[in-house]
């Protein structure tokens, strides 16, 4: 299937789930519980989310990097601490995608756009849109939409969402046109109660921006740049002012309110420098990289030289110019304290180079020092598969795990350790991969095919049938 016909599909479902009553609706509301919960559950909220990433998943716009992944996951993870909801199961993820924006979707699931984190200019700045996306799941937004209009606030909502990720497409106008259809369907009350929600984002998030450390001034600073920017330059590039609506008055809002909270002079992390770097690469393309790079340096404009040598390193590494890539790293590791992320592209130079025994040597050392760094553990055991070391493979897939159990690129390299020969193995690592990514029918399929395969390991068969039977309990197999 082509891909804007995925897409199409993916909207199509994204506007029948949130126009759907919940599974667990009735006709008379429940006397107990908050408006909100009793508008749409907060595991229907989960399962929209869930079903939405899913699908993004599958289109191929979600930046599958560990790194990338493990960064966004521990500064949305601070930024959420705030909001002290132990039940909610946040998740962060980065779109390849130009334009700048970033989006809510039900159930915790919150998108960063690439060109959200190349138009920040300070992590803090970065940190004020999560925690703005942070506050809608919170404040429970979605739901209190629906409570509040129905569904046909709900359609609207659908028709934004669907337009937010429709925004990749090649066609830029059905985007906007979605967005255009779904405020259609709205009065102007409605728009206006959609502004008090940003408003409360806004008031919100900034409690969550100071608790986590960040200067609050970052948020009004970047909204004012944003909204200056887009006044001479109305393109498509600004997705957040079209899904955030951004006034004067709310700039005046939310720079009169961080005079309330303390100046905070903070310094931007290497892991943000770093993987800003790693991001433009993936938007802008090697070539194009390389090209930004140069000029940058050349010219003096950059946040920060050492960032700018590692994205540069990376850049020649895609292009297969080894040496120039080894030499623009030691530019960066002279720049920059020592940091995981350098010490991975030493070891990824290497192994491009096919010196899989300097990589993997590399690799080591670089565990040494940063032991928890999954992108590490990742890579060494990625290339001992390579090298067909399968059994020591093995051996460090068994370590990494007792310290990420719920790491499903691990449990997907211990399917390839195992491979068809060990098919009770192979299919109950690639179950929990898929239970842990929370694809459900995707692990009922493996974790039945392991519970069919031969074998005698009575705790992994254990460990299979009950996860069968929770799934089966819990998220029961779709009617065909």
């Amino acid at each position: 299937m082509k891909r804007h016909s995925r897409r199409a599909l993916l909207v199509a479902s994204l506007l029948a789930a949130l126009a759907a009553p919940p599974l667990s609706a009735h006709n008379d509301l429940p006397s107990l519980g908050t408006v909100a919960e009793s508008a749409l559950p907060q595991a229907e909220e989960n399962r929209i989310g869930r079903d939405i990433l899913r699908s993004l998943r599958g289109d191929g716009d979600v930046i599958d990097d560990a790194e990338v992944n493990a960064y966004l996951a521990d500064l949305g993870g601070r930024l959420a601490a705030g909001a002290q909801l132990p039940g909610m199961r946040f998740a962060f993820f980065a779109v390849n995608d130009r334009s700048i924006n970033a989006f809510a979707l039900p159930g915790g699931v919150i998108g960063v756009h690439s060109g959200l984190l190349l138009a920040t200019q300070s992590e803090g700045e970065l940190a004020s849109v999560l925690a703005h996306e942070i506050a809608h799941v919170s404040q429970r937004h979605l739901a209190r939409m629906q409570e509040g209009e129905g569904n046909r606030h709900l359609l609207m909502l659908a028709a934004i969402l669907a337009g937010v990720l429709a925004s990749n497409a090649s066609n830029g106008d059905v985007s906007a046109g979605m967005v255009n259809a779904g405020v259609g369907l709205a009065a102007s009350r409605q728009l206006a109660y959609s502004r008090d929600f940003e408003r409360e984002a806004d008031r919100i998030g900034m409690q969550y921006l100071t608790a986590a450390g960040f200067d609050a001034r970052s948020m009004a600073g970047f909204f004012d740049r944003l909204q200056q920017t887009h006044r001479h330059n109305d393109n498509n590039a600004f997705g957040f002012l079209r899904t955030h609506p951004l006034t004067g008055e709310r700039v005046s809002e939310a720079q009169n309110r961080a005079q309330a909270y303390p100046l905070r002079m903070r310094a931007d992390s290497p892991d943000f420098l770093l993987m800003r770097e790693k991001l433009r690469l993936a938007t802008l393309g090697a070539a194009e990289a390389e090209r930004h790079y140069r000029t940058a340096l050349a010219a003096g404009r950059f946040l920060q030289p050492g960032a700018t040598y590692y994205g540069l390193a990376r850049a020649l590494l895609q292009l297969g110019r080894y040496d120039e890539a080894q030499q623009a790293l030691a530019s960066a590791q002279r720049q920059l304290p020592p940091h995981p992320a350098l010490l991975l592209l030493d070891g990824d130079i290497q192994r491009a180079a096919a010196n899989l025994d300097g990589a993997l040597a590399r690799y080591q050392q670089a565990l040494q020092q940063f032991p928890s760094n999954d992108a590490l553990w990742l890579a060494r055991i990625d290339t001992l598969l390579q090298a067909r070391r399968s059994a020591e493979a093995r051996q460090q897939i068994e370590l990494a795990l007792k310290r990420a159990p719920d790491n499903a690129a691990l449990w997907r390299l211990a399917a390839r350790s195992y491979g068809e020969g060990d098919a009770l193995r192979y299919h109950a690592a690639l179950g929990h991969a898929f239970y842990i990514e929370q694809e459900f029918e995707s692990a009922r399929i493996q974790y039945q095919l392991a519970s069919r395969a031969g074998g005698d390991d009575f705790y992994l068969r254990s460990t299979v049938e009950a996860r069968l039977r929770e799934i089966d309990s819990q998220h029961p197999a779709k009617p065909r």
